[in-house]
């Protein structure tokens, strides 16, 4: 796991570039002396970014062991459709960790794209038991975009022990995924199937077949309808604007500055 030092919302532009920096040295070293089979999970912010900074940087291990840390984002989506539901959860006597099959598509930031559309409670779709549509799209979808800019301005500063849960959480990298769900991180898009830009990290749901090479797959049984494309778009395009950033870090420029 790899954690940045403070909150890259918090920083100054030098300091912003001192950390990005780290993920070439933590990269290299990686790239140096690890185990080849390395699993690799980016936790500091601009999470995604910094993810491809550092796989790009350890050319000799496989992309897919990078990972962005956008599992605390899936918690939070997960809880705010439970709140959603309450009613019909008491009833029913459903807690949060019925919910599967959510996704967070995209960019670790306000532009991420939670997506009830594929999530389900208790095996139903959720639009099937929380029939509010506008609030879906509007007051579940927002709640959970800014959740973490909410948690800053109350205290001054992220949560770190959200982060440490979802860290936790992130087991899913080396456990079988159960029958019919998936989880969602961040990934490498090369070769993905949703018609994605290519070479960034980007949030997307995955499988872990469980036959003991903890190989993730890209899940392909999603639907995709009119809701999504453009949000998608939204979240790639910041995120393709953060890769021309830091293209000097990546080995896309060369540049002749070293902090």
């Amino acid at each position: 796991m790899e954690k940045s030092d403070g909150d890259w919302r918090r920083e100054s532009t030098i300091r912003e570039e001192r950390t990005k920096r780290k993920r070439i040295w933590l990269g290299n070293a990686l790239n140096a002396v690890a185990s080849r089979n390395v699993k690799v999970l980016v936790v500091g912010n601009p999470c995604n970014t910094n993810a491809l900074i550092c796989l790009k940087n350890a050319p000799n291990i496989s992309a897919k062991n990078f990972h962005a840390l956008t599992r605390l984002d899936e918690n939070r989506a997960k809880f705010q459709t439970f709140l959603g539901c309450e009613l019909v959860a008491l009833k029913a006597g459903v807690f949060y960790d019925k919910v599967s099959n959510m996704t967070i598509w995209g960019n670790h930031s306000m532009t991420q794209v939670p997506d009830f559309l594929n999530a389900k409670i208790n095996g139903m779709p959720v639009t099937e038991v929380i029939t509010d549509i506008k609030w879906l799209k509007e007051e579940f979808t927002e709640r959970v975009q800014k959740r973490g800019s909410v948690l800053i301005q109350k205290w001054g500063r992220s949560s770190a022990a959200s982060t440490a849960v979802s860290t936790v959480d992130a087991r899913s990298l080396v456990t079988p995924t159960p029958d019919g769900d998936w989880f969602f991180s961040g990934v490498y898009t090369t070769g993905n199937p949703y018609g994605i830009a290519e070479d960034i990290v980007f949030s997307m749901p995955c499988r872990l077949k469980g036959d003991g090479d903890y190989d993730y797959e890209l899940v392909k049984d999603v639907i995709i309808d009119d809701y999504l494309p453009d949000r998608i778009k939204k979240t790639e395009a910041e995120l393709l604007a953060e890769k021309r950033c830091v293209a000097h870090l990546t080995g896309e420029v060369r540049s002749t500055q070293f902090l």
